[in-house]
């Protein structure tokens, strides 16, 4: 039952971040509108989106690893693909609290790192506790 849970909750986060990576790509293709609603340069906003769209993959390649590894009981596969996705998440939360805070004074941006902190918490725990077989 608990690989079943950790799949569905990996599955999530695949479909979450793959949204955010979508999302973030379209904003690339035209940064101006985003850049003036949150009152940085172009240039910022291309950097900002830029680097969160990495770590967005990189959560969405983890999960999708962990979800294979945990449907195809692959212990390995698992381990590297929950890791992969719990330090995105912990990447992707610390990049988002320094930005909300240094760069777009916005609770809000932080608020979504801190979120961000506790999915990487949560990968990190399924990766620890989950036995593969």
């Amino acid at each position: 039952m608990q690989r079943l849970i950790a799949a569905i909750l990996f599955g999530l986060m695949v479909l979450a971040e793959a949204i955010q990576a979508y999302r973030l790509l379209h904003i690339l293709a035209d940064p101006a509108p985003v850049a003036e609603r949150l009152g940085i340069s172009y240039g910022a906003e291309i950097l900002r989106a830029g680097t969160v769209l990495v770590l967005a993959l990189v959560v969405t390649l983890g999960s999708l690893l962990a979800v294979v590894g945990l449907l195809g009981r692959l212990r390995a596969l698992f381990l590297v693909g929950a890791l992969a996705c719990a330090l995105g998440y912990l990447l992707l939360g610390l990049y988002q609290m320094a930005t909300g805070v240094l760069q777009l004074e916005s609770g809000g941006v932080v608020l979504s790192g801190v979120i961000y902190l506790v999915l990487g918490a949560l990968a990190y725990a399924m990766r620890r506790s989950l036995v593969v077989e």
